[in-house]
C-alpha cells in the first residue's frame, strides 16, 4: 500500500469525514461573494474589483503563512520554481479573471456562465487525456447531468451575445482554470495551500494589474468600495481558496468544480429564504433537482454491495490522491500533487 493511500485509492477516514464538511463550507464562501461583489463589482468595475481582491487576499494569505518559520521556509520554496508559479497564476487565477470578466462585457453573464459551467465535462475529459485520471461511467453522466442542469439555469437569466471573441475568451478562461486544478495537484501537493496561494496571488496580481490600472485612472474607488473589496479579499476569498485548493488536494479538480455547481441555486434559495426574490418556479426547481443529482453521482462515494464500505469516489484513484499530514500539506503519492464558482445570473454578480 502506498503512504498516505489506502485500499484502492480510498482517502483515510479522517479525510473521508472532512470533505463534506470542507465542501458545504466552500459552497457558502462561495455563495457569499456573490452577495458581497454586486455592489462593488457596479461602482468599481469587474477588473479593479478582481485585481483588488486578489491583491488583498495576498497579503492576508502571506501574513499568516510567514508568521512561523515553517511557513517562511514553505515559501521560499515555493519561489524557487518562477515558471511554475507564473504558469499557475495565469491559469487560475489571472487568466480565469481575465477571461470570464472580459467575456461578460461581450457576450452577457449568461452565456458566460454557461460555459464556465461546463467546467465538471473539461476537468473529466481533461483529466482523461493529458493526466491519466480514470473516469468512471458515473461520475461521467453526474458531470454531464450537472453541467446540463446548471447551464440551462444559467440561460433562464436572460439573452446574450453571440460573438465570438466573447465565448472564446470565456472558454479560455473555463479551460485554463481546469487545467489549473491538474497541474497544481500534480506539482505543489507536497505544500499546503497556505504556503502555494500567497505566491500564486501575488504574480496573478502583477498580471492583472496592467488590465485593472484604465479603469483604476479614470474611476479610482472611493474609501468605502476600497474597504469593502479589503473585507471581499480577506475575509471571504482567502478562506474560500484555501478550502478549494484543500479539497482539489483530497479530492481532485473535477469533484471541486462538481460541488462548485450548487453555488448559483445556493444564492437563488437564500434570496428567496431572506426575501429579496420569489420562491423558485417549477422550471427551477426542476433544474436545481437535476443538478443536485449529478453533483452527487460526481461526488458521493457509493458502496460496495455487502460490505459496507464505500468505493473510492471518481477522482479518487491511488494515482492521483495524496493524504493530508499534521502540517496541512499533501503527502503525494506516485506523482508529486478558483469563481470557482460558476457566475451569477445578473451582471452585477460576477464570477470569481
Amino acid at each position: 500500500m502506498r503512504e498516505g493511500v489506502t485500499e484502492k485509492g480510498r482517502l483515510p477516514a479522517a479525510g473521508r469525514a472532512l470533505v463534506p464538511l470542507l465542501a458545504t463550507v466552500l459552497v457558502a464562501l462561495l455563495a457569499g461573494t456573490w452577495l458581497m461583489s454586486g455592489a462593488l463589482v457596479e461602482a468599481a468595475g469587474p477588473l479593479t474589483v478582481a485585481t483588488g481582491r486578489t491583491a488583498v487576499c495576498c497579503v492576508v494569505l502571506t501574513a499568516f503563512a510567514a508568521a512561523r518559520s515553517s511557513g517562511r521556509a514553505q515559501l521560499r520554496q515555493v519561489t524557487r520554481r518562477p515558471w511554475l508559479v507564473c504558469l499557475l497564476a495565469l491559469l487560475g487565477f489571472a487568466g480565469y479573471a481575465a477571461g470570464t470578466l472580459l467575456a461578460i462585457g461581450r457576450v452577457g453573464t449568461s452565456l458566460t456562465n454557461l460555459v464556465v459551467a461546463l467546467m465538471p465535462c473539461a476537468g473529466v475529459a481533461i483529466g482523461a487525456l493529458w493526466f491519466g485520471e480514470r473516469a468512471s461511467a458515473r461520475s461521467v453522466v453526474g458531470a454531464l447531468l450537472a453541467t446540463a442542469a446548471t447551464g440551462a439555469y444559467a440561460a433562464l437569466g436572460g439573452q446574450g451575445t453571440l460573438d465570438a471573441p466573447g465565448l472564446l475568451l470565456a472558454l479560455a478562461g473555463m479551460l485554463g482554470f481546469a487545467v489549473y486544478g491538474f497541474l497544481y495537484r500534480r506539482t505543489l501537493a507536497a505544500l499546503p495551500p497556505l504556503a502555494v496561494l500567497p505566491v500564486l496571488l501575488a504574480a496573478a496580481t502583477v498580471m492583472l494589474l496592467p488590465l485593472a490600472l484604465p479603469g483604476l485612472l479614470t474611476r479610482p474607488p472611493s474609501s468605502a468600495q476600497w474597504a469593502g473589496i479589503a473585507l471581499l479579499g480577506g475575509a471571504v476569498y482567502a478562506p474560500a481558496y484555501l478550502v478549494q485548493h484543500r479539497l482539489i488536494l483530497l479530492k481532485g479538480p473535477v469533484f471541486t468544480a462538481a460541488v462548485q455547481l450548487a453555488v448559483p441555486f445556493t444564492v437563488r434559495i437564500g434570496d428567496w429564504a431572506l426575501g429579496t426574490a420569489d420562491a423558485p418556479g417549477a422550471a427551477e426547481a426542476a433544474l436545481l433537482a437535476a443538478a443536485c443529482a449529478g453533483i452527487a453521482l460526481v461526488t458521493l462515494e457509493r458502496r460496495r454491495p455487502g460490505s459496507g464500505v464505500s468505493a473510492p469516489g471518481p477522482s479518487a484513484t491511488p494515482d492521483s490522491v495524496g493524504s493530508a499530514d499534521s502540517s496541512g500539506a499533501a503527502l503525494p503519492t506516485t506523482l508529486p500533487g478558483c469563481p470557482s464558482s460558476t457566475g451569477s445570473r445578473t451582471g452585477s454578480r460576477a464570477g470569481r
